[in-house]
């Protein structure tokens, strides 16, 4: 994104010195807007900005191979950013695999209505400095408002795991083993990966978040859901233009998101009013 002087020259020198015969532009920052009218028999397929202040000039665009557009004045109507890059390089995702059955080995069954939750140590207890008994405090209050919350956590992380598991019911999926310890409606998801958790989002009726692989599978999914998030915000321009970004890459369909606050207590009818 923002390269230091001493990265720019090192890219320069690479091209320059290494047999390359395709490049693609997926950060539209001005600098790689000049590769190529300096390296001409490379092939440079670049996204372009469409705004107040286009970018790149007339006369540098003539020197991309292929270019595309994204546009940042009429944000709703324009494609996603996901869209858009995959219009550049010729390719699609085939959506039609989205909705064929895929192959589990675990034996539970996920109730008929219920939101998907996933914990993240970098958003609750790095960032906002959510302790993991707020955590809970956090599950419960989400159950008073619905039938049922099943929630996962980072299977690296064994000590959250096992807080967790001792806390909730819970499903081990590498021990395909249920464990029942009270008649709470919020279920624990131990150790679920790959096309089990892929399942999980499938078959949710909702997903509150932190941003990552779970909210972009819910997107794909077609999935109501609700992306948390934190930023260092100092002035309102911050906040704009992170609006501006989540909107490029998932324009209003599905997704929606809120900045999430340290004081708790603000951020939970925050999202009580969004879901």
């Amino acid at each position: 994104m923002n390269l230091s002087i001493f990265e720019k020259i090192k890219i320069f020198f690479y091209l320059l010195f290494n047999n390359v015969r395709t490049v693609y532009i997926l950060t539209p920052k001005n600098f790689y807007y000049y590769l190529p009218f300096f390296f001409r028999k490379i092939r440079f397929y670049g996204i372009t900005i469409k705004s107040k202040k286009s970018r790149p000039s007339l006369f540098l665009k003539k020197y991309l191979y292929k270019s595309t557009e994204l546009d940042r004045i009429n944000i709703k109507k324009r494609k996603s950013s996901y869209e858009i890059q995959s219009s550049l390089i010729d390719t699609n995702l085939d959506k039609n695999y989205l909705s064929n059955e895929i192959s589990i080995n675990h034996t539970f069954h996920y109730p008929k209505n219920f939101i998907y939750f996933h914990y993240k140590r970098s958003l609750f207890e790095n960032l906002l400095k959510w302790d993991l008994n707020t955590m809970c405090r956090f599950l419960e209050i989400l159950s008073n408002k619905y039938e049922n919350i099943l929630f996962s956590s980072e299977i690296n992380d064994q000590n959250k795991n096992k807080f967790f598991s001792n806390r909730f019911n819970t499903f081990d999926f590498i021990n395909n083993k249920k464990i029942d310890l009270n008649k709470k409606n919020i279920f624990f998801l131990k150790d679920i990966d790959g096309s089990d958790l892929f399942d999980a989002v499938k078959k949710s009726s909702k997903i509150i978040s932190p941003e990552g692989i779970i909210t972009h599978m819910g997107y794909y999914l077609n999935k109501p859901l609700l992306a948390l998030m934190h930023f260092n915000l100092h002035k309102r321009q911050d906040f704009i233009s992170q609006i501006i970004s989540c909107k490029e890459w998932f324009p209003p369909t599905n997704y929606d998101f809120i900045v999430l606050k340290k004081n708790f207590d603000k951020s939970i009818q925050k999202i009580l009013k969004r879901i």
